[in-house]
């Protein structure tokens, strides 16, 4: 039996809506993602388990992973064997995690190296982006490729290989507090305004330039005061509720930045170090999430999708 793991991802990234995204790891060690079991059987079977599945109830054929398999079968390795895939689904649906991804980016990751097809970065990242555009309404990039690949990833069909990998720097600590409800990605997108005044498109591509480059260049610094989002958070926050107390009372902690994690409804920080971090996590498990919520403190993960050792 192959096993496969894809992390948990921030899309938008502040700066970057649409085309800047990072895969998390929790410092704690924990799977913040979504796992995929691949056995041979006799004929294709389909499970869906772990702590969300029952929020996905229903026939196998209204599951992502489901329909990435059928896909696969069809268009890709017509003579692969048939298949036993189990989807562990461990984030939860409308999390603002990158919960469709992770599906979706597991399991063609594991049945690509069950069936030997050796796919192309860009031809998985193509086949991944057209199936979670089925959940987010468009093809969207930003959880898709650092789930993936892992890391900072700017990434857009414009861009070589839809993936460029921007470095971080090691002290930065990442506070993510998912609030324990779901806030619908189609829903999130619907509250954006259709147009962006010529000025509004120009300083977002200036911004987004210059935050990689100083990114690149490693003046990480200067380019954390560009990370703003005036595309999405003044539309979206109104969703989210405690998302404005959050706001003003995490930077007092020590939080260098808080923002929206992809459609929301989670919200992450970035702060520079592991006491801060802290302090900003006691504060979001006191009054931010509820009892169905969780938070973590996380680096980057770096690894991106992986197979796990047998029994992991």
């Amino acid at each position: 039996m192959l096993s496969f793991y894809a992390p948990a991802s921030i899309g938008n990234f502040c700066v970057g809506f649409d085309s800047l995204g990072a895969a998390l790891a929790p410092l704690d060690g924990s799977l913040l993602g979504d796992v995929v079991h691949v056995a041979a059987a006799s004929q294709d079977q389909f499970r869906c388990t772990g702590p969300y599945a029952a929020f996905l109830s229903g026939p196998a054929e209204d599951n992502l992973a489901y329909q990435c398999l059928q896909h696969f079968r069809e268009h890709v390795a017509p003579t692969m064997p048939a298949v036993a895939l189990t989807l562990e689904k461990r984030l939860p649906i409308g999390s603002g995690l990158g919960s469709s991804a992770c599906s979706v980016v597991a399991t063609f990751a594991a049945l690509n190296a069950f069936a030997n097809t050796n796919l192309s970065q860009i031809d998985l990242i193509e086949l991944m982006a057209d199936f979670e555009g089925k959940v987010s309404g468009g093809r969207h990039y930003d959880n898709i490729t650092p789930c993936f690949l892992g890391g900072l990833q700017l990434t857009a069909e414009l861009v070589p290989n839809r993936a460029i990998a921007v470095p971080v720097p090691q002290e930065w600590y990442y506070v993510i507090a998912y609030p324990g409800f779901a806030l619908n990605t189609a829903k999130a997108r619907a509250v954006l305004p259709k147009q962006q005044t010529t000025h509004d498109a120009v300083e977002f591509a200036q911004r987004l330039s210059a935050y990689v480059l100083l990114m690149q260049t490693g003046r990480f610094a200067e380019a954390l005061t560009l990370m703003q989002d005036p595309i999405a958070e003044p539309h979206r926050s109104a969703l989210i509720a405690g998302f404005a107390e959050a706001k003003i009372a995490l930077p007092e902690l020590g939080a260098d930045l808080v923002s929206i994690s992809g459609a929301g409804p989670t919200l992450f920080t970035i702060c520079q170090t592991l006491a801060q971090a802290e302090q900003c996590q006691q504060w979001l498990n006191q009054n931010y999430i509820n009892e169905h919520g969780f938070s973590h403190i996380c680096k980057l993960d770096n690894l991106g999708t992986r197979a796990l050792p047998e029994g992991v």
